[in-house]
């Protein structure tokens, strides 16, 4: 696993560089560098649970909140993972400026970090089998149920034992890198991430979305970029 350091949009662009000509990389992004990589389900105190039976659970008290049915497994998993629910999968984004988005969002006193992955398996299409029957740790590329999943072009990755920590290198996974942003250089990061189209607005398309970026720049003193009177772009 290589790592390097991005203290400035112009290094964060000089390290994304090195995946821009391979499509199947992925990229997640963790507001603290020191936490492990697994799925919700797998982490104190949701690995008390068994995760199947907590989604079964959740599908027969969710039907009535819907207004497109699922069409499987798959898909209702996809949904219970955007709405919060506890599940063995986990998050990742084809545009690494997403990623980097998610890192620093939060203000923190500590390094922020990106990771960049490679599967050895990706489910598309129509999943076979149940997805708590299936057995390789992989990326599935969901069908768009959720609009937010396609404004974040968001993926996830399946893990048959959500508890295995990704760093450890497990089966199925092909290649793990990390890069750093430094703590101090999280809040200029963030503002340059704004200016370029990915901020609250952009990544989460509605009324609370807008209302948590207009916010972010009052507090940051971005309101209307140098004039107070006037509100802030949305890109």
């Amino acid at each position: 696993m290589s790592e390097c350091t991005a203290s400035t949009i112009a290094e964060l662009h000089a390290a994304l560089r090195t995946y821009a000509d391979d499509k199947n990389w992925v990229y997640r992004g963790q507001r603290d560098a020191g936490w492990s990589i697994r799925p919700k389900a797998g982490r104190e105190p949701y690995n008390r649970a068994v995760d199947s039976e907590v989604f079964s659970a959740w599908k027969r008290q969710a039907i009535e909140y819907v207004t497109v049915r699922p069409q499987n497994d798959w898909e209702w998993l996809a949904i219970a993972q955007h709405h919060g629910l506890a599940t063995r999968l986990l998050d990742w984004a084809m545009n690494p400026l997403v990623a980097a988005y998610f890192a620093v969002r939060d203000t923190s006193s500590t390094d922020a970090i990106i990771y960049a992955a490679k599967f050895d398996t990706t489910v598309d299409n129509v999943p076979p089998s149940d997805p708590m029957q299936f057995t390789d740790l992989a990326l599935f590329r969901p069908h768009r149920v959720v609009p937010r999943i396609t404004r974040q072009g968001g993926v996830f990755s399946i893990h048959p034992d959500p508890k295995i920590d990704l760093t450890t290198r497990p089966k199925g996974l092909a290649a793990l890198d990390r890069i750093r942003i430094p703590a101090e250089a999280r809040a200029k990061l963030r503002s340059d991430l704004s200016y370029y189209g990915f901020n609250e607005a952009t990544m989460f398309p509605d009324l609370d979305g807008i209302s948590s970026f207009i916010n972010w720049t009052i507090e940051t003193g971005e309101y209307g970029y140098g004039d107070p009177n006037q509100p802030p772009a949305l890109n």
